[in-house]
């Protein structure tokens, strides 16, 4: 590499140093001393740890010694094959990255964070911040989002878990009585055009009315209001969100022709109330509960990926629905004109700079290449875009016509009017399942699996209360007496058996991230403190699963009670 002067120094303890640019990589002193004490200094126990600067590995053998089973090391060293050829120690299990670039950072430092967890440890070696500057910058910004968006999602689980749940259930009826999205697959081979509610949506309207008929469209949520405002009725709208504000955009709705594609995490009553066909699938993550649903139920739904917005999803349902061209409008991902939508969205707000602090808003890349304005919900949708537009393997072309906001990128952007000169014109034919039958089903041998369900949740309610009193009335203060292992070990077995004949899913979610971040080892811990930790940890396992089983269970009570 021409722009750096490397040279090799013997250190004053017959060890090996470097010299780049006049700047020292570690002590010409005492090389291994140094490590010792920058490793004692920033290491933290439980942490993934992302060190910049390989050099010649004496930080990484320091934090090898340090280092648990669990423990996650990230190397970033763009010099790295300057000086070594292979690794010092290939016992050293560590990820390394030797070209600095946000999207493989923070792909990599999320791989290695589970549960939402936003522990992460950059380590500077001596001198590399001042070698490598800009580099820097761009592993501490990468480290800053990886952070940020784990907590959007930490949130969205936190506040929604219960209301996923309710809407599980509920959706079980739904989609028995109705449709599944399997019904779709591949169905068109024309055009389809995904519009999202976003500021740019406005460009596009006059457009969307005269392809209309020619094209497929699919709106993204509340986006039908801004579209039945301008007169025009998609002809699929979908919906995942499960709060009450959802149900509210879609509560006036009535005498439309749009069909529903349903996700279970939807609000129910969008179910109850939307007068047309409509279809159900499940998030690609939920393949146990497609199990369970197939197992007990006899209902098949696909799994779609997707991601933090209902127009991620939008997007998978267009490429599962046809094999044409794919454009995407109204997808702004950022505040275009200091809007936050399409003027006639309910959503509408205009951005001032009390907004703008209390969101945490930055500027990115827009879609013409300027600068536009964001914050990390968006930001945690656009990855999404870019994950599945490489994932989805479809036949078409797939573009960005939105002509605004911020850029999506690997996918190839076009106006919309040159979208549609080039994919629609008077032969291209759609063939739309308009009216679809609501499906013929037995309710009665539905509420009898349900019946059957509220026995199994009674017997597993049952053996938790025994367990917590069992837990409660250990003797000891540092060892669990048999009796009590033997009981929680049975409440374990009994979960285990039944998890796949009952509708738990989503409300796990805030019990999990707690009883797993909150009781981790300490070093050098007692055997009382280690015992009252995992006391703590089993009392608050147990008394959540207990209420969660309790309010699972009266959801599908609320189901059976219905009907």
């Amino acid at each position: 590499m021409s722009n750096y002067n490397i040279e090799y120094v013997s250190t004053n303890n017959n060890l090996k140093t470097i010299r780049v640019n006049n700047f020292f990589l570690h002590s010409k002193y005492n090389p291994i001393q140094e490590a010792k004490r920058l490793v004692e200094k920033e290491f933290e126990p439980n942490f993934v740890h992302v060190v910049f600067g390989y050099g010649l590995g004496y930080i990484i053998d320091e934090l090898k010694n340090k280092l648990g089973k669990n423990d996650k090391l990230i190397v970033i060293d763009p010099l790295f094959k300057e000086f070594n050829e292979e690794l010092i120690d290939p016992n050293i299990d560590f990820t390394l990255i030797e070209e600095v670039k946000s999207e493989v950072i923070e792909g990599v430092a999320s791989s290695k964070l589970g549960n939402f967890s936003k522990r992460v440890k950059v380590i500077c070696s001596p001198n590399y911040d001042k070698i490598l500057k800009e580099e820097y910058l761009i592993v501490l910004e990468s480290i800053k989002t990886v952070q940020r968006l784990q907590q959007v999602g930490e949130n969205t689980i936190r506040q929604f878990s219960l209301d996923w749940q309710e809407n599980y259930v509920h959706n079980i009826l739904h989609s028995y009585m109705n449709h599944s999205l399997n019904e779709l697959k591949q169905l068109y081979n024309c055009p389809i055009i995904i519009i999202s509610g976003g500021p740019s949506l406005k460009k596009q309207i006059l457009k969307l009315k005269e392809i209309k008929n020619k094209v497929i469209t699919i709106a993204s949520g509340s986006t039908i209001n801004s579209l039945l405002h301008h007169g025009i009725e998609p002809d699929y709208v979908v919906s995942i969100d499960g709060g009450m504000a959802n149900y509210n955009h879609f509560k006036g709705i009535g005498n439309i022709k749009s069909q529903l594609i349903f996700g279970f995490s939807s609000h129910y009553k969008i179910q109850e109330i939307f007068p047309n066909g409509k279809y159900a699938f499940l998030d690609s993550g939920d393949n146990e509960f497609q199990n369970y649903l197939k197992n007990i139920y006899n209902i098949d739904v696909p799994l779609i990926a997707g991601g933090a917005s209902v127009a991620n999803f939008a997007f998978s349902i267009a490429c599962y629905m046809t094999s044409g061209p794919i454009a995407i409008i109204g997808q702004d991902l950022a505040y275009t004109d200091n809007k936050s939508h399409e003027d006639s969205n309910k959503h509408y707000i205009e951005v001032d700079e009390s907004y703008k602090k209390n969101r945490g808003m930055f500027e990115i890349i827009g879609y013409y290449n300027d600068n536009v304005l964001t914050d990390y919900a968006f930001l945690l949708m656009k990855k999404d875009f870019e994950m599945l537009n490489k994932q989805i393997q479809h036949p078409s072309p797939i573009f960005n016509c939105t002509e605004g906001g911020a850029k999506i990128e690997g996918m190839e952007q076009m106006p919309f009017t040159v979208f549609c000169n080039s994919f629609i014109n008077k032969e291209t034919n759609v063939k739309l399942d308009c009216h679809p039958k609501q499906q013929s089903q037995d309710i009665d041998l539905l509420i009898g699996k349900m019946q059957a369900e509220i026995e199994i949740y009674n017997k597993i309610i049952r053996e938790i209360q025994i367990g917590l009193a069992k837990l409660n009335s250990n003797k000891s203060t540092t060892v669990f007496e048999k009796s009590v292992l033997r009981e929680l070990d049975k409440i374990d077995k009994l979960i285990k058996k039944y998890k796949t004949r009952t509708a738990m899913n989503h409300i796990y979610g805030p019990i999990t991230l707690d009883v797993l971040r909150n009781y981790e080892p300490v070093p050098n811990e007692s055997d009382q403190a280690a015992y009252e930790r995992v006391f703590n940890q089993n009392k608050e396992l147990y008394s959540r699963l207990l209420e969660a089983f309790k309010v699972s269970k009266q959801y599908v009570l609320d189901v059976i009670k219905q009907q």
